[in-house]
C-alpha cells in the first residue's frame, strides 16, 4: 500500500503556495501564484494557478493570515469583502476596551486591538445593518477555504468548525482544556454566537474535498483537516514542537514564539494554544516591512542593495537605531520611541552613511528580538540554549546575507538554527499526527522539517554588543516607566 501524500496550502496576502510532500518530507511537487487583490474570488484564482498535479488521494490542510475575517452567507459567498488583518477599526476597539471584561485579561490586548476581527465586525454591523443580516458565518480565511473545497456551491454550509489557533483573535479562551468562546463577550456585544463556528483542535477531520473549487484545482478526493494561522504553521515549520523551544520567524514582521507547558501571564505576551500540545506565549512587531520601506523610501535602493551596504559596515559602526515600540516588550502601544543616533561626519560618503543607517536598523531589529529572549528567560525561569530562525519573505536573506544570522548568534550569544521555510509542511503536521502517519511530534518534525545551517556565535563580534544590549533593554524600561507614570 502506498504511503499517503501530504498537501499543504499557504494562503498569504501576496501569494498562494501549494506543496505536496511524501511522508519522509520530500517535496514532490509545488506551485505558487500571486494574489491579485484581497477578495475570495482572487484567492480561488490564485489557488487554481498555484496547484500542481495533486494525488488522487491524500490528506490536506490550509494555513492563512490570522486576524482576517470573512463574513459569508449560508452558501459561503462573501457578504462583505474580507476584513484583512491590516484593516483597522479604532473607534470600535476603544469601545471594546471600555467594557472592562475581566475574563479576557490573558489576551485582551489581542481580541480588542483595532486590527483584530471583532472591532471590524462591529464596524460593519454599525455601518451596514441591513446587509449584515445576510451574514450566516464569520470565518478566518483558513476555515473559509477549507469549507469552500469541501462543499458544492449549492450546498448550505452547516456544522462549520474552526481550529483554535484561528479562533483566538475572534474572542476565544485558549486556556481551557478545550478552547471555547468567551460567551459573555458575545452577549455583551449582542453578537449572535451562532455566527461563529465551533472550536476544534487543529488537525481535526472535516471531510473529503468535493466542491466545484476542489474539482477545478485538483483537490477533489483529498481528505481535509482543520488548519492553522500561518504564524502557527510557521512555528511548527521552525521546529517549535516541544516545551523550551524558542523561535523567531522573520518576514513582514518578527514573530517570536516560545513553547510552554502552561500559561503564565505577562503584559508583553499573548498566548496561543499550541497546535499540538502546550501553549505558545509570544509577540510580533514590524521589522521586515519596516526594513523594506526604509530601503525604498529613505535610501532609494532595493532590499538586496540595502543589505549589501549594511554587510560592508564593520561590526559596531552602524548608527544606533531604537525601534518603534508597537508591540514592544511591554505591550504598550503608547511606548513609541524611535531614535537615530546620528553622528555628524563629513568624511563619510553618501554610500557609507547609507550603509551605517542600514546596519544600525538591522542591529536594532536584532536587539529588539533579543529583548524577548531575555524576557522569556526571566519570566519562565529558563535558559534558551538555541534560537530557531526562519527568514521568510522580503527582503531575502539567502546567499551572501548569512552574516545577518551570524550577527544574531553573536549578539544573542547562542547558536542560531536556520530552518528551511516550510509553512505548508507546518500546516499538515497536526493532520499527519492525528491520522497516525507519525507516532509523535518529534518523528513528524524529523521527517517534515529541514535545517539549513547551525550558526555559532562569534565572540569577537558579540563582545562589541555586551554593553549595548543591556543598555537597549534598560532604555525600554525607562520609556515604559515614563509612559506609565501618573
Amino acid at each position: 500500500m502506498e504511503s499517503p501524500q501530504l498537501v499543504g496550502v499557504h494562503l498569504g496576502t501576496a501569494s498562494v503556495h501549494v506543496d505536496v510532500y511524501s511522508t519522509d518530507g520530500e517535496r514532490l511537487a509545488g506551485g505558487e501564484a500571486p494574489v491579485a487583490e484581497q477578495t475570495t474570488l482572487a484567492w480561488e484564482r490564485a489557488l487554481h494557478e498555484a496547484a500542481p498535479a495533486l494525488p488522487q488521494t491524500g490528506i490536506g490542510s490550509v494555513a492563512s493570515t490570522s486576524g482576517t475575517a470573512v463574513l459569508v452567507d449560508k452558501y459561503g459567498e462573501p457578504v462583505f469583502s474580507p476584513q484583512m488583518y491590516f484593516d483597522s477599526a479604532p473607534e470600535q476597539a476603544s469601545k471594546l476596551r471600555d467594557l472592562g471584561l475581566s475574563d479576557l485579561s490573558i489576551n485582551q490586548n489581542i481580541a480588542f486591538s483595532p486590527t483584530s476581527p471583532l472591532p471590524k465586525i462591529l464596524k460593519l454591523r454599525e455601518e451596514h445593518p441591513e446587509k449584515f443580516q445576510r451574514v450566516e458565518w464569520i470565518l478566518s480565511p483558513t476555515t473559509w477555504l477549507l469549507y469552500r473545497l469541501r462543499f458544492d456551491a449549492s450546498t448550505p454550509w452547516r456544522d462549520i468548525e474552526t481550529d483554535w489557533t484561528n479562533a483566538l483573535k475572534f474572542g476565544a479562551d485558549v486556556t481551557t482544556p478545550l478552547p471555547t468562546w468567551f460567551e459573555s463577550l458575545f452577549e455583551t456585544l449582542d453578537l449572535p454566537r451562532s455566527l461563529f463556528p465551533a472550536i476544534r483542535p487543529p488537525g481535526s477531520f472535516i471531510g473529503v474535498a468535493d466542491g466545484q473549487l476542489a474539482e477545478r484545482t485538483g483537490f477533489d478526493g483529498i481528505k481535509l483537516f482543520q488548519g492553522l494561522t500561518d504564524g502557527n504553521a510557521s512555528v511548527l515549520a521552525n521546529g517549535g514542537v516541544k516545551p523550551g523551544d524558542f523561535s523567531i520567524t522573520f518576514g513582514a514582521s518578527s514573530v517570536v514564539k516560545y513553547v510552554s507547558e502552561s500559561v503564565s501571564p505577562h503584559p508583553a505576551l499573548y498566548y496561543h494554544r499550541h497546535p499540538i500540545d502546550g501553549y505558545l506565549p509570544g509577540a510580533s512587531f514590524d521589522t521586515g516591512n519596516l526594513l523594506r520601506w526604509f530601503f525604498d523610501r529613505v535610501l532609494n535602493c532595493t532590499p538586496e542593495r540595502g543589505l549589501e551596504l549594511a554587510r560592508q559596515v564593520p561590526s559596531g559602526h552602524g548608527y544606533e537605531v531604537f525601534l518603534k515600540g508597537n508591540r514592544s516588550p511591554f505591550f504598550d502601544a503608547d511606548v513609541a520611541g524611535s531614535l537615530l543616533g546620528l553622528n555628524y561626519d563629513n568624511s563619510l560618503s553618501t554610500e557609507e552613511v547609507h550603509g551605517r543607517l542600514a546596519r544600525g536598523l538591522i542591529t536594532g531589529i536584532i536587539l529588539t528580538e533579543w529583548t524577548y529572549i531575555s524576557l522569556v528567560e526571566e519570566h519562565f525561569d529558563t535558559d534558551i540554549d538555541r534560537v530557531l530562525v526562519i527568514n521568510d519573505g522580503t527582503p531575502t536573506l539567502d546567499g551572501n546575507y548569512d552574516w545577518w544570522n551570524t550577527l544574531r548568534a553573536s549578539i544573542w550569544d547562542r547558536p542560531v538554527v536556520e530552518m528551511e521555510p516550510r509553512t505548508t509542511a507546518g500546516a499538515i503536521m497536526a493532520p499527519a499526527l492525528i491520522t497516525s502517519i507519525y507516532s509523535d511530534v518529534e518523528t513528524a518534525a524529523e521527517n517534515l522539517l529541514r535545517e539549513r545551517d547551525v550558526i555559532d556565535p562569534d565572540p569577537s563580534v558579540g563582545a562589541d554588543f555586551d554593553t549595548q544590549k543591556e543598555a537597549y533593554f534598560d532604555r525600554w524600561r525607562d520609556i515604559a516607566a515614563f509612559y506609565q507614570r501618573d
